[in-house]
């Protein structure tokens, strides 16, 4: 009995100890990830007056820009995301995923792709043309969004 129990279980657990850590919450990146990110394919980053938020920076190219805003708390950046999806137009349908911590909205036309993500207290919003999609997700996934 004890042999199948560790011939058994002892595997599990061990499978289960390397796996299990991999799943470990995601986190609210910051504005210098951000900068660097963005920066890191051709964006030129401008931090902009945050008025009530706690900083706003603008990277932008061409016809092509993404904001980083840090808010205050997580509510306020469910706020602002609730305000920034009113903005979306209204003949796109977004594709969207939403918890308390993790919220992203994407559509797409034929000439702009579209994406807002709110992470804790942190929203990043792009709007950026079809060609510039793959470097919007370069930043993306260096900020682990």
């Amino acid at each position: 009995m004890k042999r199948m129990i560790f011939s058994w279980v002892c595997p599990l657990m061990i499978l289960l100890a390397f796996t299990l850590p991999g799943c470990s919450a995601k986190s609210a990146a910051t504005a210098e990830q951000f900068q660097k990110a963005a920066e890191e394919v051709g964006y030129t980053v401008e931090e902009q007056d945050g008025g009530s938020l706690e900083s706003i920076h603008l990277a932008s190219k061409e016809d092509s820009s993404m904001v980083f805003y840090v808010c205050d708390s997580d509510q306020e950046a469910k706020t602002a995301l609730v305000n920034l999806k009113a903005n979306l137009p209204s003949d796109v349908n977004a594709d969207h995923v939403d918890s308390s911590y993790y919220s992203r909205y994407t559509a797409e036309t034929e000439d702009t792709y579209y994406s807002i993500i709110r992470m804790g207290n942190t929203i990043l919003a792009s709007t950026v043309e079809p060609s510039e999609k793959d470097n919007l997700q370069s930043v993306i996934n260096a900020l682990g969004y």
